[in-house]
């Protein structure tokens, strides 16, 4: 089984065998990147990390008032760092480059197609071209399994995308440390693909399937289940006390609610806990005041196993015969969630 963790080792080797015989032109530590942004509209910022140093910030370029920015890194180690965009205020892994002393480096990218634009120039220009290959075809394959695959289709998309990124190392003469390095990388990343591809076929065969036969406690102990709402809409709010997004999108579920007050008879609104602990959500929600139809899971239920809750917040949408209209249905902060329920629940259909 491949360990989740690439050897440090093996980074540390890659990386010397790149600027091995690399003459150092400056007595400082200090490398400049210049990167050129096409398209740009939306793009706030790359940043440069330092992975093993805590997530040390190396750079931050900003293209509020240029779509061309220059800056400079103080780099005491030569090895790979990670760059991430932040775009319209969300952030987006790019991948790994190559960083060393006193190195000169050039990048351009089209902000409408990140990944596949991605070209650089100045020092270790091929190696830095050879990672945004690999992580342009890992970014394709990620694309094809939110759309939804077969599991026997995506091992051979895995594999032919594998055959080509070697192909590409040796085509650019890749020194051989790098490419076991990506060649591992992709291996670790497909395996954790192939585990969200199996998530995502499952999560759909439950579209149509019964998804009400849960019954959960409220505040008081009481015995709720979902088949008392059976005759109108459900819209669930899956959250737990801990989880900052969940306290963010209560704000516009709440104004969901208020939308909808006078349809109660036809779309219902609920909130369901999984918080390991009772008596904790209870406390919260007695002291914060939390209001509308408040139900309690816990973390292991089978409620959980069955719409396999995993990241929160979670929200699903059930038809007014309890069965499933979508397990993973848009959130409340998202405005095309109330033209899709006002199209349920006004119109009697769900586009």
């Amino acid at each position: 089984m491949l360990n989740k963790m690439i050897k440090p080792s093996i980074i540390i080797f890659l990386v010397s065998t790149l600027i091995l015989g690399c003459k150092e032109e400056r007595k400082d530590p200090f490398s400049v990147i210049e990167v050129n942004v096409t398209n740009h509209q939306l793009l706030d910022s790359l940043i440069i990390y330092d992975k093993d140093m805590s997530w040390e910030i190396k750079s931050v370029l900003r293209f509020k008032e240029s779509n061309i920015v220059i800056d400079t890194m103080n780099i005491l180690e030569n090895k790979l760092y990670q760059i991430y965009s932040f775009i319209d205020g969300k952030q987006g892994e790019l991948g790994e480059l190559v960083i060393s002393k006193n190195s000169k480096i050039a990048l351009t990218l089209d902000e409408k197609k990140l990944f596949e634009s991605k070209e650089y120039s100045g020092n270790f220009n091929l190696a830095n071209n050879f990672l945004a290959y690999s992580k342009k075809h890992q970014h394709q394959l990620s694309e094809t399994v939110r759309n939804g695959i077969e599991q026997e289709e995506l091992e051979i998309l895995i594999d032919e995308k594998g055959v080509l990124i070697n192909e590409k190392g040796i085509s650019l003469n890749i020194v051989d440390s790098l490419r076991t390095y990506v060649k591992l990388k992709f291996r670790e990343f497909s395996d954790i693909l192939k585990q969200k591809n199996t998530k995502y076929l499952y999560k759909e065969s439950l579209v149509s399937t019964i998804g009400n036969n849960f019954s959960f406690i409220d505040i008081d102990n009481n015995n709720i289940s979902l088949k008392d709402f059976q005759g109108k809409y459900l819209y669930i709010d899956v959250w737990a006390t801990w989880c900052k997004p969940c306290k963010v999108e209560y704000v516009f579920l709440k104004q969901l609610e208020e939308h909808f007050s006078n349809n109660n008879d036809e779309l219902q609104i609920i909130s369901i806990s999984t918080d390991r602990e009772f008596d904790k959500w209870e406390k919260y929600i007695t002291k914060s005041s939390i209001e509308g139809i408040q139900l309690y899971s816990g973390a292991k239920s089978d409620f959980v196993k069955f719409y396999d809750i995993g990241a929160l917040p979670r929200f699903i949408f059930l038809d007014k015969e309890g069965r499933v209209i979508s397990p993973e249905e848009i959130r409340p902060s998202n405005p095309e969630l109330l033209k899709k329920l006002e199209s349920t629940v006004y119109n009697n259909g769900y586009n």
